[in-house]
C-alpha cells in the first residue's frame, strides 16, 4: 500500500513545492549562520572583546612587572636606600616643594 502527500497535484507543482520548502530551510540555517548566537556576527564581536581584554593584560602585566621591581628593591638583601627613602616621602606626605623626584622603571 503506496501513500502519497501530493494527491492531486501535477509533478511541477510538487517540484516546486519541494524546491521552495528546500529554499525557505536554507535562508533559516543561512539567516542563523550569519546572525545567530553562535554566527558569524557573535564570533566578530567576541573576537573583538577578547583583543580588547588581551591588552588590558599585558598592560596589567606590565604594571604588575613594575611593582614586582620596586618590591624586590626593597627588600631585605637588595635595599635600596634611595627608594626607601622616597616611598616614606611619599607615604608620609613629607616631600618638600623644593624635592626632585624622579622615578626609574
Amino acid at each position: 500500500m503506496k501513500i502519497t502527500t501530493f494527491v492531486g497535484i501535477s509533478n511541477t507543482k510538487k517540484t516546486l513545492i519541494k524546491m521552495s520548502v528546500i529554499a525557505v530551510v536554507l535562508a533559516y540555517l543561512c539567516y542563523h549562520a550569519v546572525s545567530g548566537d553562535s554566527g558569524v556576527v557573535a564570533y566578530v564581536c567576541l573576537k573583538k572583546q577578547v583583543m580588547e581584554k588581551q591588552e588590558e593584560l599585558d598592560a596589567k602585566k606590565e604594571e604588575f612587572k613594575i611593582l614586582e621591581r620596586n618590591v624586590r628593591l626593597l627588600s631585605d638583601k637588595t635595599l635600596d636606600l634611595d627608594l626607601l627613602e622616597e616611598r616614606c616621602r611619599t607615604i608620609n606626605n613629607l616631600s618638600e616643594a623644593s624635592d626632585c623626584i624622579v622615578k626609574v622603571y
